[in-house]
Order: C-alpha cells, then structure tokens, then sequence
C-alpha cells in the first residue's frame, strides 16, 4: 500500500462515517436509513482494518476529531428543514450516491484482490438500497442491470453482446488470440 491507497481509502472512511452519521440524524426507526448506516458502517469497518493492518503507525491512524466534527455537521446540515420521511429519504440517497460513486473510484484503483471483493459485496448492498430508496421515493423501480444511454434503456446483456454485422466484409480467424471481436 503507498500513500495515495491510503488517501483514498481514508477518504472513503470519511465519506461512510459520514452516510453513517446523515442516516442517523435524519430518523433511527426507518429501515431503509438503518440500513444504509449498517453497510456504511461495514465499508468504514473494510477500511479501518486495512489500514490497521499497515505496519506503518502514521497509516494505522482512526479518523481524527477533525472528521467526526465535519460529519456531525453534515448530518446537522442533512437534517435542517427535512419536514417529511420523503425529503429525508432524497438527502439520504444524495449522500448515499456520493459514498456509492467514491466506492467505486476506490474499488477501481485498489490493487488488492481481498480487499476488492469485499468492497464488492459493499457495492452490491449500497445498489440494492439504492433501488429500494428509488422505489421509496419515486414510487417506481428501475430494473437491475439496466443501464440508461440518451433515453435508451439497455438491459446488461445486450450491453455485453457483441455487435454483429452481415454486411461486413471484414473476418477475422476465431483462432486469433489478440483481436476477438
């Protein structure tokens, strides 16, 4: 692990306790909130103990009080004029998107095999509730593994289809093993 590693997983720390401490404020019986704070909780829980695991002391480092005041604020800021279980159920996903997205930045960069299925587990959870936060507050449900190009909706499989075309002229051998088209 070099220091960028541990800068972006500090970051993503910081962006779980964060989702963490926004669903927390916003309302402790909703189970939609409870269970975004339980899978932020787990992926600060990921990181914690990779870094942890470093045997450098500067890297083993828990989020400092300068983090926990920065989330209390945000949480504070989440929760300022949320009036009905709909308003806090949208500034709850907005912050969950924002971990979902620095998940996936990490996830992407991550050069440790362990640590990238777990932070896959974490990804597919935060998707989930993502769609039943979509369903909560939209009243509609987009279908997993479909993905949304200019108002075209693609289902998965047909994204990883490969195109093709009759009236091609170019063949290339099946044996090829650099080229596969």
């Amino acid at each position: 692990m070099f220091d960028k590693e541990v800068e972006r997983l500090r970051r993503l720390r910081a962006a779980a306790l964060r989702v963490r401490a926004v669903a927390r404020a916003l309302g402790r019986g909703d189970t939609l909130l409870n269970r975004g704070r339980c899978a932020a909780w787990r992926v600060a829980r990921i990181v914690s103990g990779r870094l942890r695991a470093h045997p450098y002391a500067s890297y083993q480092k828990d989020a400092g009080i300068g983090v926990v005041a920065a989330n209390s604020l945000a949480a504070a800021n989440a929760a300022l004029g949320v009036r009905t279980r709909h308003q806090g159920l949208l500034r709850f996903e907005a912050h969950l998107r924002s971990l979902a997205r620095e998940l996936s930045d990490v996830r992407a960069l991550t050069s440790a095999s362990d640590l990238n299925d777990s932070f896959a587990r974490s990804q597919i959870e935060i998707r989930a509730l993502l769609a039943a936060l979509g369903v909560e507050t939209r009243g509609q449900y987009e279908p997993r593994g479909q993905y949304e190009t200019r108002g075209v909706q693609l289902s998965e499989a047909s994204a990883m289809a490969p195109v093709t075309d009759a009236g091609s002229a170019l063949t290339v051998d099946s044996d090829w093993p650099y080229l596969a088209f």
